[in-house]
């Protein structure tokens, strides 16, 4: 039951900061044709990056029974998976 409770409260979460990312973008508008925005606003940060992988291996590790060793995998994943991300934006000009 707690590993269900879990889950559902971590869907919710995801949900709402979904919800609350595309208010914010349609309140504020979008820029205007031509602007490229610096590579930090656009992707998140390496440190972000392991954050939210860490937390999402702590996740599946404590399903699996090892939560520390889940976090540990996720924080590489996501730092890995963040510079990545940083790197395939800059190179196809949608950031500078």
């Amino acid at each position: 039951m707690p590993r269900f409770r879990i889950i559902v409260l971590t869907a919710a979460t995801l949900t709402f900061m979904n919800v609350s990312i595309v208010a914010h973008a349609q309140y504020y508008g979008s820029p205007p044709p031509g602007y490229r925005p610096p590579c930090q606003a656009v992707t998140p940060g390496p440190l972000q990056g392991a954050g939210r992988g860490a937390a999402g291996g702590a996740l599946i590790g404590a399903i699996s029974g090892n939560a520390g060793r889940g976090a540990a995998i996720g924080a590489g994943f996501g730092a890995l998976r963040g510079a990545v991300r940083r790197g395939s934006a800059r190179s196809s000009g949608y950031c500078y």
